[in-house]
C-alpha cells in the first residue's frame, strides 16, 4: 500500500564517507590542514565482514568524516576505486522518521542498495539506516534515524568519544554549506533530485568564456543548477559542460579525471573565513588564486550589490585570495582550494576539492564568484595543460 508522504523528512547531515587508497595518509591530511579529530574506527568484525576498514574523523560542523581503505578488492571501496579516484562515495543524512522516508522513496520508485537495518545498544539506543543508488554514477545517498545509540555507527568503535562533542579549532563549525556535483547531463542528476528526493529548483546559471572574452577563439563554457529540500536546507548544485568547446570544458575534464560523474566539491561553513583560511594556508594547503582584475573591478560590483562596506578589513580578504559576493546589502565571502590531486601531488587523490565560505546574510552562489572560481580552475588547467585550446569534433561531416 502506498504513502503518499508529503517530503522526504531529511533533518541534515549525518556524516560523509570517502573511500580512498591510503587510508593513513589521507586521514593525516585532515587532521593537519583542518584540525579534525580522531573519534572513531571500524572494529576487527566490520571489517572482516566487509573487507575495508574506516577511520572516523570530527568534521566540520561535528559531523563525521569517514574514510575507508579497501581490504579486498570486492568491497564496496575496492569496487568503486577500481573505476575512480579517491573521492566522496557516501552523503549520510539524519531523517525524522526512517520507515516514513523509506516509503517516499519507495512511491518514488528509488533504487535501494539495501533494505532497512535495525540495530539497538544500551540505554533503549537504535539506530535504523537503509540507502540508495543514486544518479551520481557511484555516489550512494544513506538516509539515517538515530537515537542514543552509544557508537559512532554499528560495527565502529569509539577511540576518542569526547572528541565528538569538541568545536573544530579552525572555526569549521556550521557543517556542509552545499555539495556540488558534476556531470556530462545535469537533468539527469537535477531529475533525480526533483522526482526521487522531491527537491525543488533553488538557482541556476550558465556561463562561457566565449561570452566575455571574444578575442580568443576557443574557450569553455558551463551551465549549473542549484536543488533544494527546503524543509532542511540541503542544498546540491549540479554543473554540465556548455557548447562551443564542450570537451574544453572545466566539467567535462573533471568527468575524464574522475571517469564519471561524482561530487565535484564541499562547501565548508565558518563564521570566520579570515582566521579559518590563514590556519589552513600556514599549514601548506593550497588554493585557487583570484586575479587581479577581479578585486579591481570588486568595488564597482560593490556599489551594485548595494554594499558600501563589510565586516572584514578588505586588505586582508584581497591578501588571502577570498571571493566577495551579494546583493542588497548582504554578502557572502568564499574561497576554493585546488583539487586533492594536486594537495597530494598524486593524480589518483582525484579532482574532488574543498570551498570554505562565510554567509552574511546572503543565501546566493554567488554569480560574480561564480564565474571567478570558473577562472581560477581554467587557468590552473591551461597552466596544467589539460585544455587542448581547442575543440575536439563530434560531428559525422
Amino acid at each position: 500500500m502506498q504513502k503518499n508522504h508529503k517530503s522526504i523528512g531529511l533533518v541534515g547531515y549525518h556524516s560523509v564517507q570517502f573511500f580512498t587508497r591510503e587510508l593513513e595518509k589521507t586521514v593525516n591530511w585532515h587532521k593537519e590542514k583542518f584540525g579534525f579529530i580522531e573519534m572513531a574506527k571500524s572494529s576487527p568484525e566490520w571489517e572482516k565482514r566487509n573487507g575495508m576498514r574506516s577511520i572516523v574523523l570530527n568534521g566540520a560542523g561535528k559531523l563525521g568524516w569517514i574514510f575507508t581503505e579497501p581490504i579486498e578488492k570486492a568491497s564496496s571501496a575496492g569496487r568503486y576505486l577500481s573505476m575512480h579516484p579517491d573521492g566522496a562515495a557516501f552523503l549520510n543524512f539524519r531523517v525524522k522518521n526512517l520507515k516514513h522516508t523509506a516509503e517516499f522513496l519507495v512511491d518514488k520508485k528509488a533504487p535501494f542498495l539495501y533494505d532497512i537495518e535495525t540495530h539497538k545498544s544500551k540505554n533503549d539506543g537504535y539506530w535504523n539506516e537503509t540507502a540508495i543508488a543514486t544518479a551520481i554514477d557511484d555516489v550512494g545517498f544513506r538516509f539515517i534515524e538515530e537515537k542514543n545509540y552509544d557508537q559512532f555507527a554499528p560495527g565502529f568503535i569509539w577511540t576518542n568519544k569526547d572528541a565528538k562533542d569538541q568545536p573544530n579549532s579552525l572555526g569549521l563549525d556550521l557543517g556542509i554549506d552545499h555539495v556540488t556535483c558534476n556531470a556530462r547531463s545535469m537533468h539527469s542528476l537535477t531529475e533525480f533530485y526533483r522526482h526521487c528526493l522531491g527537491f525543488e529548483q533553488y538557482w541556476g546559471i550558465e556561463f562561457h568564456t566565449a561570452h566575455h572574452t571574444t578575442e580568443h577563439s576557443t574557450g569553455s563554457g558551463l551551465e549549473s543548477i542549484v536543488m533544494w529540500d527546503k524543509e532542511s536546507g540541503i542544498k546540491f548544485a549540479t554543473n554540465q559542460p556548455l557548447a562551443p568547446y564542450f570537451h574544453n570544458s572545466q566539467i567535462e575534464i573533471y568527468i575524464e579525471d574522475n571517469r564519471g560523474s561524482g561530487i565535484q566539491h564541499l562547501a565548508l561553513g565558518t563564521k570566520n573565513i579570515i582566521h579559518a583560511v590563514s590556519q589552513i594556508k600556514e599549514r601548506n594547503a593550497v588554493f585557487l588564486d583570484a586575479s587581479d582584475k577581479y578585486y579591481q573591478q570588486l568595488p564597482e560590483r560593490m556599489h551594485k550589490m548595494k554594499l558600501k562596506k563589510i565586516n572584514e578589513p578588505m586588505d586582508v580578504v584581497q591578501k588571502n585570495n577570498i571571493l566577495l559576493d551579494g546583493a542588497d546589502g548582504k554578502y557572502l565571502l568564499q574561497i576554493f582550494m585546488k583539487e586533492q590531486s594536486i594537495q597530494f601531488n598524486e593524480k589518483e587523490y582525484g579532482p574532488f576539492f574543498y570551498e570554505i565560505i562565510q554567509r552574511q546574510g546572503d543565501e546566493s552562489f554567488g554569480e560574480g564568484n561564480f564565474k571567478a572560481l570558473f577562472d581560477s580552475i581554467e587557468k590552473q588547467q591551461v597552466a596544467d595543460q589539460r585544455q587542448e585550446m581547442r575543440d575536439r569534433s563530434d560531428s559525422l561531416a
